[in-house]
C-alpha cells in the first residue's frame, strides 16, 4: 500500500509531465521507431549545424523584447542579466508555469517592487508570440477551410486574453474564477498584480519594440522548422512549413502540458500526413525542431541557471548595495512544482 500511495503521490505531482512523455512514446511507436531512426540516419548535418545559430538568435530577440518589457515597469535590469536570465529559464519550461522562474530571477534586492509587475511582463512576452505563430497560419487558411474557424477561435481567444487584462470587470470575473482552482491559489499575489503591472506595459512605446523583436523571434522559429524539415530532407514550401508550425504551435498550446509535449509532435505529424509526408518523416522533423528549440537551449541553460543560482546563495545576484538578495529562485522552483 505504501508502494500504490507513493506512486499516486508522484502521478498527482508529475501527472503533466507524465503525460506528455505518454503522448511522445505512443507517436514514436506509432511511426515505427526503426523507419524513424532511418530518418536520422540521413541528416545533412550541414543544415543542422546551422540551425544552432538560428535557435541562438530566436532566445536573443526573446530576451531583447523581455529587456524593454522589464524597463517599462521599473526593472532596469542590464540587457546581459536579461538574457543569461532568459537562457536559465530554459531549464525549467519543461515544468508547468516554469516561466514563472524567470520572475523570480529578475526579482531585485528591492522586496517593494511586487512580482506581479515582472509577471505582466513575462505574460506580454509570451501573448505576443503565441499570438504571432497564430498569425503565421493564416497565409494558408483559405485553403485549409477545415482548420479556419479553430484558428479563428485561438485568435479570439487570445483577443479574449488582452480584454480580460485590460478591462477590469472581465479581470476581476476572471480572478474570481480562477481562485477556484486550488492550483492556482498560490499564484494569489501575482495574479491580482498582474492587471496594474500590464497596464504600465500596454503602451505603445514598449509594445513597439516588443512587437518588432518578437516578430523577429517568430520568423526565425518559422525559419527553424524549415531549416529542420530541409536536414531530413523533405521539401515543402516555406509557406506550408509556417502554417503547419503555426497550427502546431497554437493547439498545442492549450493542452496545458509543458510545452505541448506529445500534443505538438502528434498533430505535427498528422498535419504533414495532409501534404504526402509519411508520418516518420514528419515526426523526425518535429523532434529535430523540439530538440533545437527547446532540448539544446535547455542543456546551454544549466550553466546559466546554475551560475544564478549560486549568485543568489552567496548573495551577490544583482546586489545594488543594499544587502543580499534573497533566494527567490528556489523557492519559486518549489512552488512551480509543488
Amino acid at each position: 500500500m505504501t508502494i500504490i500511495r507513493a506512486g499516486l503521490r508522484v502521478l498527482r505531482r508529475f501527472w503533466a509531465e507524465l503525460l506528455a512523455a505518454v503522448g511522445l512514446v505512443s507517436l514514436i511507436i506509432a511511426v515505427d521507431p526503426p523507419r524513424l531512426g532511418h530518418v536520422f540516419s540521413q541528416i545533412q548535418w550541414s543544415v543542422a549545424l546551422l540551425m544552432v545559430p538560428v535557435a541562438l538568435a530566436i532566445y536573443a530577440f526573446h530576451a531583447i523584447a523581455w529587456w524593454f518589457a522589464l524597463r517599462s515597469v521599473g526593472e532596469h535590469i542590464r540587457l546581459r542579466d536579461t538574457q543569461l536570465i532568459e537562457l536559465a529559464g530554459q531549464v525549467m519550461v519543461f515544468l508547468p508555469l516554469g516561466d514563472l522562474t524567470r520572475v523570480a530571477m529578475v526579482r531585485s534586492t528591492d522586496h517593494d517592487e511586487g512580482v506581479g509587475a515582472i509577471t505582466a511582463t513575462v505574460a506580454l512576452q509570451e501573448l505576443v508570440y503565441m499570438f504571432l505563430m497564430t498569425l503565421g497560419a493564416l497565409p494558408q487558411i483559405v485553403q485549409r477551410p477545415n482548420v479556419a474557424l479553430l484558428m479563428l477561435a485561438m485568435i479570439l481567444g487570445f483577443a479574449g486574453v488582452f480584454v480580460i487584462l485590460l478591462w477590469e470587470p472581465a479581470y476581476r470575473w476572471a480572478l474570481r474564477v480562477v481562485e477556484t482552482v486550488p492550483f492556482f491559489r498560490r499564484f494569489d499575489e501575482q495574479l491580482h498584480e498582474i492587471r496594474p503591472a500590464f497596464l504600465r506595459v500596454f503602451r505603445i512605446r514598449t509594445l513597439a519594440p516588443v512587437l518588432l523583436f518578437q516578430a523577429a523571434s517568430a520568423l526565425l522559429t518559422f525559419l527553424l522548422f524549415d531549416l529542420a524539415l530541409d536536414a531530413i530532407g523533405v521539401h515543402v514550401s516555406y509557406i506550408a512549413a509556417v502554417f503547419v508550425l503555426g497550427v502546431s504551435y497554437t493547439f498545442a498550446a492549450i493542452t496545458f502540458l509543458p510545452l505541448g509535449i506529445g500534443a505538438f509532435e502528434g498533430l505535427l505529424t498528422v498535419i504533414m500526413l495532409t501534404y504526402g509526408i509519411p508520418a516518420a518523416a514528419g515526426a523526425g522533423a518535429a523532434l529535430l525542431f523540439r530538440g533545437y528549440n527547446d532540448v539544446l537551449m535547455a542543456l546551454l541553460g544549466v550553466p546559466c541557471f546554475l551560475h544564478v543560482r549560486r549568485q543568489q546563495r552567496s548573495g551577490t545576484w544583482r546586489q545594488d548595495g543594499s544587502g543580499a538578495a534573497p533566494d527567490l529562485l528556489g523557492s519559486a522552483t518549489a512552488s512551480v512544482r509543488r
